[in-house]
């Protein structure tokens, strides 16, 4: 492929990432004109359409979309065998998407991200909040960090992190008096339905019925509608040590097989950037170092 060409792909790329010509444009900071220009050469040289545009915006056709996924993960591949290459100097450099979930984001991730900028100022680290899955391919991220992720044979990485699940609530919330009494909780959206939580507390095995009045998208919201006195939820151990500490919380018991296990996942390359290991690398460690202190 011609020099030209190569560019005009990757051109092609950003756009098919980003939703249109105006995005990818304010992403790459190349002229809309420029990305127009390759878009045409490109089309032209391949004698196919690869976007239609429409007054509801771009998307790709059927051979575009072909493109896209065959020609995403190549780049990406080339991308990192050239940070590879220039790293071999012994420094990590390059743009790195990372998306990680609001809880991440509250509890501990901005240590991480700030001793990392200051460990390799060569890397332009860009950090995005969001409870959706992410899918880092077609949406271009390095890293993205998930609690409990489906296996997923696109996808490798590193868990940094494992706590077990408890159910907690207010300290004034009661017991169950009964078997079949019910209990107002919270619960994440996508637990689905909640028929029963087996807890093993002090007191041996205990069967509550929850009887959900909240679903949130994100484990922070369930959180903080505990706290603020919503009703019992299951939250990782690891999250509610100083409530319960301090005394805002109150746990029932730990609830099995419901461990939380957090990784950071990135598309399964043959070469992974030094970058991304770079970064996993220190998650890894920073969670470590808090287990053993």
């Amino acid at each position: 492929m011609e020099h030209t060409d190569l560019d005009a792909l990757v051109h092609f790329i950003a756009v098919a990432r980003e939703g249109g010509v105006n995005a990818a444009a304010r992403e790459t900071g190349t002229p809309k004109a420029t990305l127009s220009r390759r878009l045409r050469e490109l089309e032209a040289h391949l004698g196919t359409s690869l976007l239609e545009r429409s007054g509801a915006g771009t998307q790709l056709t059927e051979d575009g979309r072909s493109l896209f996924d065959r020609a995403a993960p190549l780049l990406a591949d080339l991308d990192a065998l050239w940070t590879d290459m220039s790293a071999r100097s012994g420094l990590v450099r390059g743009r790195l998407r990372v998306s990680i979930p609001a809880l991440a984001a509250r509890y501990g991730m901005g240590e991480i991200v700030a001793r990392f900028a200051r460990t390799y100022p060569a890397v332009e680290l860009e950090i995005d909040i969001d409870d959706r899955f992410i899918d880092p391919v077609s949406e271009g991220y390095d890293v993205v960090v998930r609690a409990n992720p489906l296996p997923d044979s696109n996808l490798v990485g590193r868990r940094f992190l494992r706590s077990q699940s408890v159910l907690a609530s207010p300290p004034s919330m009661p017991l169950p008096r009964h078997a079949d009494e019910r209990i107002d909780a919270v619960a994440l959206s996508a637990t689905g339905s909640q028929s029963a939580w087996t807890v093993l507390g002090p007191v041996g095995e205990l069967t509550v019925i929850p009887k959900v009045i909240l679903r949130c998208s994100s484990m922070m919201l369930v959180h903080e509608a505990v706290l603020a006195g919503a009703g019992a939820a299951l939250l990782p151990a690891w999250l509610i040590q100083k409530d319960v500490a301090e005394g805002r919380l109150k746990i029932w018991g730990t609830v099995p097989n419901r461990d939380l296990e957090a990784w950071a996942l990135h598309p399964a390359r043959h070469l992974t950037s030094p970058k991304v290991r770079a970064f996993v690398d220190l998650l890894v460690d920073h969670f470590r170092r808090l287990e053993t202190s």
